[in-house]
């Protein structure tokens, strides 16, 4: 009996299921909310399950609960409640399992509840949710707006950062790019500054502009954010925060472990019949495989997907890799036709247009549409003005126009500005190529310039370009038998622990990561060294680190 008085209450299980979710320790709110409800039911109990097993990637589940909780804070009067679950069910309809009547049902269901209520923050999520939905995005800017507003007058952080990141989306869907990748950074800002009150606004915010850099072309700025939100993630002690989002977890917090993550959503989006939260992991799997030069498996990635501006873009690429230039030329015109070549969004598309005409022989198609690109830098930010000024340089080189290493020059040196290491690498090896009948010591400086980047990137195909350009020029680029830099940063880790005989189950207990995915990292260094096998592995980074 004694022990039975000494047991937890249903609330004080409730209560340290909260302060596990406080703390990022999803398994232990789980436990937590369903020892209360095995005790209990309660819609505080059942609401709490829900967020425990959405951030465990368990989103049926999550429906189930919070449908539950749901009918309990109904029956109880609790409006403010009901609501929140209303709209959080709408989005979860729609956007993981792509039931529309079933999204459309719940936001019904919110508005009628929120019809009699005051300014509640509630109403501004509402806003949000027609802005989610809504096809026009002046309209929906203007509901995310009046969110903006009511959040700043109730001091509602969380609900100011879904805001912003709404108000971002729709801008760079109107063609105001920068404007909207402002408030995408405010945003970013404000959640990796602590001023949101639950890590699912900070959650819901990366994804946001992780979708927002894939439309705008701007995969720069996503790695800028990961190195921010790799230190919010250490101060959390080492918080897994993006577990609901595969291509977010790839793109900010584990660049080494990408293909792996994304190789595993791809299974388990096939296997439930969900859809992807952002970005597809498909387009950015193939975007990985085609930076590494492996084109076929890029293909392979995408096939079957399509649709998004990233989606063409990628397919696009692969086109001119394998030597398919018209093909290129046409997917890319194709996706300009559906929007506005005027406006900024067009922008990435329209430089990687240059790039396919110039290799299809076009090359007064390629100076017509560089002239277009310049034309939008007018109005455009010096991101812009970067992209245009290379993608005229790129038409000068072609046709021998004495301007070219000047435009090269100026563009490589604005990206390097702007912190988009993987334009200004490609810039300065297109630079290296206009300098090498004039001053063939220039061109070896931006040819191992741009092969230093390409490889702190783990650009393999870019980087053997840039390794070939500097053999041509009479140098070494690399040592060994291929520089340990075409290594990621994680690859080196597993290649020193592989080359001290370490299997893959205790590399992987060293480095706090599955056997499978050391299994993926030990496969990417084989094949980035050129050689078969681990002790040929162990013998190259004994020679690279010996000198020879």
């Amino acid at each position: 009996m004694a022990g039975a008085d000494s047991a937890p209450s249903p609330a004080a299980l409730v209560a340290a299921g909260e302060s596990a979710l406080s703390q990022g320790a999803w398994e232990r709110a789980r436990a937590s909310f369903e020892a209360a409800l095995a005790a209990e039911t309660s819609p505080e109990g059942l609401d709490g399950l829900a967020r425990a097993l959405w951030w465990l990637d368990r989103p049926a589940d999550a429906i189930e609960a919070r449908v539950r909780a749901y009918a309990l804070f109904r029956r109880a009067g609790d409006v403010a409640r009901a609501v929140r679950i209303a709209l959080w069910l709408a989005h979860e309809y729609s956007v993981v399992h792509g039931n529309e009547p079933a999204a459309e049902g719940w936001l019904a269901r919110a508005e009628h509840l929120l019809a009699d209520q005051g300014n509640a923050p509630e109403r501004g999520y509402l806003d949000l949710a027609k802005a989610e939905r809504c096809l026009d995005p002046a309209l929906a800017a203007g509901h995310a707006a009046t969110a903006l507003t009511l959040a700043r007058e109730l001091a509602d952080s969380d609900l100011e950062l879904a805001a912003l990141s709404r108000i971002g989306l729709a801008k760079i869907t109107l063609g105001e790019v920068d404007e909207g990748l402002r408030h995408l950074d405010q945003a970013m800002a404000a959640a990796t500054g602590e001023e949101a009150a639950t890590f699912e606004a900070v959650a819901r915010t990366c994804c946001s502009l992780v979708l927002a850099c894939d439309i705008a072309g701007d995969d720069d700025r996503v790695r800028e954010w990961g190195k921010v939100m790799e230190g919010y993630v250490h101060r959390h002690n080492e918080l897994p925060l993006l577990n609901f989002c595969p291509t977010c977890a790839a793109d900010l917090l584990s660049p080494d472990e990408s293909e792996a993550e994304l190789v595993h959503a791809l299974a388990d989006l096939a296997d439930t019949g969900r859809r992807s939260r952002c970005v597809d992991p498909a387009v950015r799997l193939s975007q990985l495989r085609l930076a590494q030069g492996r084109i076929e498996e890029a293909e392979e990635a995408l096939v079957g997907y399509g649709g998004s501006p990233t989606a063409v873009r990628a397919d696009a690429a692969i086109r001119l890799a394998r030597g398919e230039p018209a093909a290129a030329v046409a997917l890319l015109d194709r996706q300009l036709s559906l929007i506005s070549r005027s406006g900024l969004l067009a922008v990435p598309l329209l430089a990687q247009l240059v790039e396919a005409q110039l290799a299809d022989g076009d090359a007064e198609g390629a100076r017509t549409t560089a002239e277009e690109l310049m034309g939008l830098a007018q109005a455009g930010t010096d991101r812009v003005t970067a992209i245009a000024t290379v993608a005229a340089g790129r038409v000068a080189l072609a046709t021998a126009a004495p301007d070219s290493v000047d435009l090269l020059e100026r563009g490589a040196e604005l990206f390097g500005r702007l912190r988009m290491p993987y334009e200004e690498a490609r810039a300065r090896l297109e630079l290296a190529t206009a300098l090498r009948s004039r001053n063939g010591v220039l061109a070896v400086v931006q040819a191992r310039s741009a092969l230093k980047g390409f490889e702190r990137l783990g650009a393999r195909h870019e980087a053997d370009r840039a390794a070939a350009m500097l053999r041509d020029l009479g140098v070494r680029g690399r040592t060994g038998p291929k520089d340990l830099g075409l290594l990621t940063e994680r690859e080196q880790e597993v290649l020193r622990l592989l080359a001290r005989g370490l299997t893959n189950r205790e590399i992987g207990a060293r480095l706090f990561l599955s056997a499978k995915t050391v299994e993926h990292h030990v496969g990417a260094v084989l094949r980035k060294l050129g050689v078969k096998t681990r002790t040929e592995a162990a013998a190259a980074l004994s020679r690279v680190e010996g000198g020879e």
